[in-house]
């Protein structure tokens, strides 16, 4: 059995149109390219506001398998997930992100939570209880 969920929160305000429209690409294109059957099926909700300047979008999943279907991917689901949060910690670093994971496979149990600041080029990860 597996157990994956996690939340993801990316803001920015004052922020041009095209940056908008190019973060919102780069961010969807990230997760739906990644080698992680599990973190590419993240819903991704664009609430953007092209007109206030805003870019605000949440990516969100909550799967439970009593089969799991990619034992690798589940195996390393939470090394992956902060790869990629690094990644856009890294290539948008106007954004502020924050939001939370956890996984249960086997024995394997992790929880964090992750938070990047605007002007940040990294992701800070602290265990959750």
């Amino acid at each position: 059995m597996m157990k994956f969920n996690c939340k993801i929160y990316l803001e920015a305000e004052d922020v041009a149109q095209s940056r908008i429209l190019s973060t919102t690409s780069y961010v969807k294109n990230l997760i739906a390219n990644c080698n992680n059957s599990y973190i590419s099926r993240l819903q991704i909700d664009d609430e953007n506001d092209l007109d206030d300047f805003i870019i605000r979008l949440y990516a969100e999943a909550e799967i439970i398998e009593d089969t799991v279907t990619d034992e690798k991917a589940a195996e390393m689901l939470a090394p992956h997930l902060a790869e990629l949060l690094t990644e856009i910690a890294q290539a948008q670093s106007y954004l502020d992100m924050e939001g939370s994971f956890q996984v249960e496979y086997q024995e394997l149990k992790e929880a964090y939570t992750f938070k990047s600041e605007q002007g940040d080029s990294f992701c800070d990860f602290a265990e959750a209880e």
